[in-house]
């Protein structure tokens, strides 16, 4: 049987939010996919959003945060001021930006990597779970690995093939407007890893020196 579906609201809201500060893992939006949204810091949330992927937990996570300026907390840079440009230009919105990390961010989500990704995403029901959680979510396509390459994931398709496995499901998904988005690594000269809707233009214009990908 399927999750209960949590239509936009405050109410419901709080209750994703409680549930994903428990451990749990709920279906909510992102710009582009539905994701499974769990707490970073909750090594067995994390295990069990890869066993419903059907996927061995090899793969980095994203941490998404609220406000543009919360990736301070997580990262370690001494010029803070590419970093400062990309943000005020494009956040909150569809570009996740990989910076190294510091000790606040869980070795987990990031496989003892130095570095992490970041996102800070527009969607508002994402962002009212937020309000309340108070604190990032790792997310991660609400698919099946393999199941759904070069597809948006929507509600029917989560639905199908995971929405028997999660606690909730938080309605309220993009409006097909974002298809992709965008990656730009910063720890080091500015890369871009993925060309997403936002173009190696717009980021050329506060990143100097970018590398398309």
């Amino acid at each position: 049987m399927p999750a209960p579906i949590l239509q936009p609201s405050e109410e419901n809201f709080a209750i994703a939010a409680r549930c994903v500060a428990e451990g749990g893992v709920v279906i909510a939006p992102s710009d582009t996919n539905l994701a499974l949204t769990l707490d970073p810091w909750n090594d067995d949330a994390i295990r069990r959003a890869f066993e419903i992927k059907r996927r061995p937990p090899t793969q980095a996570l994203t941490l998404f945060v609220r406000e543009p300026g919360d990736w301070r907390t997580y990262a370690d840079m001494a010029d803070t001021g590419p970093v400062d440009r990309v943000v005020g230009r494009f956040w909150p919105g569809p570009l996740n930006i990989v910076v190294p990390r510091n000790a606040a961010v869980p070795d987990t989500i990031v496989r003892g990597g130095p570095t992490v990704a970041i996102g800070c995403i527009a969607n508002p029901v994402l962002r009212g779970l937020l309000s309340y959680l108070k604190r990032p979510v790792a997310m991660t396509s609400a698919n099946l690995s393999g199941q759904a390459d070069g597809v948006l994931v929507d509600l029917e398709l989560a639905l199908a093939q995971v929405g028997d496995a999660v606690d909730y499901i938080l309605a309220g998904g993009a409006d097909g407007t974002t298809k992709s988005s965008t990656i730009v690594d910063l720890s080091g000269p500015p890369r871009i890893l993925r060309q997403g809707d936002i173009s190696a233009e717009d980021l050329g214009a506060v990143l100097p020196g970018l590398q398309a990908a």
